[in-house]
């Protein structure tokens, strides 16, 4: 199946993603504006100011200690204030502290904001959130450090592994930044409740729906956090959180419960837009408490060397991602594999289901007019008969209808007539042949699936068939009683048989089994005609079809088809594409009072794959769902796509590559809402997202461990969040455009190393540990380090 809406979707997140920082313009995402400052500049004192949040803290006490080398508190702060309206607080800290603990606390009069139930709460006083903060030598004149629950854990695992030493802090702030997909400490606060949440950048909506997701696990009283007031349950749901992980070894480990509550809760609050309504409606891809074991190695002190070594790993996955001259390079795999299967013309989408439901209610009421239990010739009525064009739009690529008929032009009108049964299928319309004329006629031409059934003599439950494609022009004329367009019987004159059954090409048996008067199971065994573009141009010169499908009623009055076969597409006689779909395949779909299949019917599709074309091999599992119409009932569409499984291509190489193991997925949001005869605007908008989580190999390359997501919400926007892990280095990024906003792409790596580039900005400050590195210089394509070296970023 091919998917237009999201083409080359592997290397359009991943490669955009890393170009931005391999000699790409400058836009993406970051959360602080962090003013500039002379390179090194030493001062006698440093300004550093953030947010405290759960929700947003107003009027709590904030007071920061010192850290000696030991991991030891100061006895007494060095600083001491309240946070103002927005959580907001602003400390100095003396020249010679480097490493020191911001603490925020009870204080009279304090109030927390819960975004669950949207109230200000009175401030716990068995709250307290911390955050330690490790700076570098000679480190920025001004910084910025968030406190919440997420640094609260980053503090309580670095104590549990024997103090806040340098050691823990790192390894403990190294793991919690592979769990989340970003640095909680260094991403602003935003509360996804406020509408002015839908102009945040990607990290920073993130941040705040996790965030979010602590206030609803205590509404749901998680954890046995049953307190009878909310702000209560908050402070023990904050508890159980920062204290879940542990470090073991180079490893930082979560409680799986505490996780597994996290992430469910995460999920939760995106898809209730009452208190997520910053736009993303989706989570999938971000690697937020997916995990519950996370490297956690002690970075590289030296900042010069670990800023090497993320310039290292980000030169080396982008050469292995996007090198045309490299056979292994994934674009280019991405590419065969691609080509490979533009050329594939199994149905591997609902033309699956739709022949297999039309064929077996068309023999279902075969069976019931032949035997005189049943009046009615037809099946759904498309092409028969009075059809209203709004049923008409809805049928296109949807449904098809079936007839009783006497010969192949005409429909049987008694018992002893039914000859045989003619059933159609309304492939697509051909892109520029709409008309139309107010109150006098629409018409396009379309490409049609037609087949012929009869029975085999002396062998009940088993048909003959041909079948073939044609052109045909489709009429709809206006009718003044049905107040609407109605179709006009098709004209032969307007229909050209592209591979008509006249040449027995497209030929075979199907075969049934009933129980009662209903038919249970449907074989189909022999050929079809080709598969078309969407413009109608042939793809093959014929298919053969191996195909089983059972037939079952559901609890609910739905229908369950399950599907197995081979399917098989041929280019002057040689196979170009093979496809298994295996057990497990199946569809469920809706009927209507009189047992047909709704309009819009169809509710579920799954699909237990493997497919082959050229050098490429497709293993996996697709899953289309949350199907609806849209706001005019003119087009219904799966609204969600998931793909897991595996990739495969052999290009320029001597065997084939497993270059892709893992999920893709594509969803919309407001599909009921949105108007698709009009174009997009800030009225009429639909989201989209898509996202990939897996494992990527190219050769002479470690398994590189990806996450990345895609999304697009509000109009004119787009963000993309991401993680790989290359087992050298754990590189966070984030990549955002909103209109009317500066762009920010920004940076980071687990070893404490980060860059932001704001705009068009051709410079960005390097710094470790908010200590600067050196520059970033994308036009010289030179990173300039303060130790006077410099090193080519190509």
């Amino acid at each position: 199946m091919k998917n237009t809406k999201y083409p080359k979707l592997l290397s359009l997140l991943f490669v955009a993603l890393l170009n931005a920082c391999g000699g790409g313009a400058g836009s993406g995402s970051a959360s602080v504006n962090i003013p500039d400052t002379a390179s090194g500049a030493k001062s006698v004192s440093r300004q550093f100011s953030g947010q405290v949040a759960k929700g947003r803290i107003v009027g709590a006490r904030v007071q920061a200690y010192s850290i000696d080398k030991s991991g030891n508190k100061g006895g007494s702060a060095f600083a001491d204030t309240i946070t103002g309206v927005d959580g907001s607080y602003a400390i100095t800290v003396p020249d010679t502290v480097t490493s020191f603990l911001i603490e925020a606390s009870f204080a009279p009069g304090a109030m927390m904001f819960d975004e669950a139930t949207q109230t200000d709460l009175s401030f716990p006083e068995e709250l307290k959130l911390r955050s330690v903060v490790k700076q570098g030598s000679s480190p920025e004149a001004i910084y910025w450090g968030s406190v919440t629950p997420l640094t609260e854990l980053i503090v309580q695992v670095a104590e549990k592994a024997g103090g806040l030493t340098s050691v823990n802090i790192d390894k403990a702030r190294s793991g919690v930044q592979a769990m989340l997909g970003f640095d909680p400490q260094r991403v602003a606060i935003i509360h996804t409740t406020s509408e002015n949440s839908v102009d945040a950048y990607a990290d920073e909506k993130l941040q705040g729906l996790s965030l979010t997701a602590i206030s609803q696990l205590a509404l749901d009283k998680a954890f046995s956090c049953n307190a009878d007031k909310q702000a209560n349950r908050v402070a023990c749901v904050v508890r159980q959180i920062a204290s879940a992980g542990k470090l073991d070894g180079n490893t930082l480990a979560i409680n799986e419960d505490v996780r597994a509550a996290l992430r469910g809760a995460l999920e939760k609050v995106t898809a209730d837009e009452n208190i997520n309504k910053s736009g993303k409606n989706s989570v999938v891809g971000a690697t937020t408490f997916t995990s519950n074991s996370l490297p956690s190695p002690a970075p590289e002190p030296d900042k010069i060397l670990a800023t090497k070594q993320l310039f290292s790993s980000l030169r080396n996955n982008i050469y292995a991602m996007s090198n045309t001259q490299n056979s292994g390079a994934v674009d280019l795999r991405l590419n065969a594999v691609k080509a490979d299967f533009e050329k594939a013309t199994a149905p591997l989408d609902k033309n699956l289901l739709i022949w297999s439901k039309t064929i077996s209610e068309g023999i279902d009421q075969f069976n019931k007019f032949s035997s005189g239990s049943s009046r009615s010739t037809s099946v759904n009525g498309l092409f028969y008969g009075p059809t209203a064009l709004w049923s008409g739009y809805q049928n296109i690529g949807n449904l098809g209808d079936c007839n009783v008929m006497r010969n192949s032009g005409t429909v049987a009108s008694t018992p002893a007539q039914a000859a045989g049964l003619e059933c159609r299928f309304a492939r697509l319309i051909i892109p520029g042949t709409y008309k139309y004329s107010y109150k006098y006629q629409v018409e396009w031409v379309e490409l049609v699936d037609r087949i012929w059934l009869e029975p085999v003599a002396g062998e009940a439950g088993r048909f003959n068939y041909k079948s073939e494609l044609v052109q045909q022009k489709s009429v709809f004329a206006w009718s003044d009683a049905w107040n609407d367009f109605i179709r006009v019987p098709a004209n032969p004159a307007d229909a050209v048989v592209i591979r008509g059954y006249s040449d027995d090409a497209f030929t075979g048996q199907i075969s049934f089994a009933t129980q009662g008067k209903n038919l249970t199971a449907l074989v189909i065994e022999g050929k079809m005609p080709p598969r078309t573009t969407s413009s109608g141009q042939l793809l093959s010169d014929y298919e053969s079809w191996s195909l089983h499908t059972d037939r079952n009623e559901t609890i609910d009055g739905n229908y369950r088809y399950d599907f197995t076969g081979e399917f098989k597409s041929y280019v002057a006689s040689q196979i170009n594409y093979r496809l298994s779909v295996d057990k497990g395949s199946y569809a469920k779909v809706s009927l209507d009072y009189k047992g047909n299949l709704q309009k819009n019917g169809v509710k579920e599709f799954n699909l237990a794959i493997t497919g082959e074309a050229g050098n490429s091999k497709v293993h996996g599992e697709l899953k289309l769902g949350s199907a609806s119409a849209d706001k005019n009932g003119l087009n219904y569409l799966p609204n969600r796509l998931d793909f897991t499984g595996t990739i495969s291509n052999s290009t320029g190489l001597s065997s084939t590559l497993e270059f892709f193991n893992g999920k893709l997925s594509v969803e919309r949001f407001g599909y009921a809402s949105f108007d698709s005869t009009k174009p997009e605007s800030a009225d009429n908008f639909l989201r989209k997202s898509a996202a990939i989580s897996g494992v990527i190999q190219t050769p002479d390359r470690p398994p590189l461990k990806l996450n990345v997501s895609g999304s697009n919400d509000s109009f004119g926007s787009s963000g993309l969040f991401g993680q790989y892990d290359d087992g050298s280095n754990v590189i966070n990024a984030t990549l955002t455009e909103i209109p009317g906003k500066q762009n920010v792409l920004r940076i980071s790596s687990t070893t404490g190393v980060s860059f932001d580039i704001y705009g068009s900005n051709q410079v960005a400050d390097i710094l470790k540990d908010g200590a600067k590195v050196g520059w970033l210089d994308i036009k010289a394509g030179r990173i300039s380090y303060v130790d006077g070296t410099f090193e080519s970023i190509k």
